[in-house]
């Protein structure tokens, strides 16, 4: 899974860390800069999405299966101004070739900032 991070360009770019990465399951870490706020002084919704996604993606790819988001939807419940903000995913069920996850966006006092929900196709076996 380190050599799968290791990869993911925008996610280094982001600033997106691991903070472990099992079957089904992941958390994520993002410590906000100015370049990920907004014009209000916020976390920007596309770094929320982006460590959401970030957590979904190592989460589904932990297991034999290879996968690839084709369905993601996030709901913002709470504004994140500090950091380090982190993202679990885990898997809700998972079949042949399709799986669904939940990710909770939370602050470092584990407050609910966003929630993400995701489908995703299992390719098939990692290489």
């Amino acid at each position: 899974m380190k050599a799968f991070m290791d990869r993911d360009a925008f996610g280094r770019f982001v600033g997106v860390e691991a903070v472990f990465i099992e079957p089904g399951r992941a958390r994520m870490r993002l410590d906000p800069e100015d370049r990920h706020r907004n014009g209000l002084g916020m976390v920007h919704g596309g770094a929320l999405f982006t460590l959401a996604d970030m957590a979904l993606a190592a989460a589904a790819n932990s297991g034999d299966h290879s996968a690839v988001a084709i369905n993601a939807g996030m709901t913002f419940v709470k504004p994140g101004r500090k950091g380090p903000l982190f993202a679990e995913a885990r898997e809700l069920s998972a079949g042949r070739t399709i799986a669904a996850y939940a990710v909770d966006v939370t602050d470092e006092d584990g407050m609910l900032l966003a929630t993400f929900t995701a489908t995703v196709y299992r390719k098939g076996k990692q290489a």
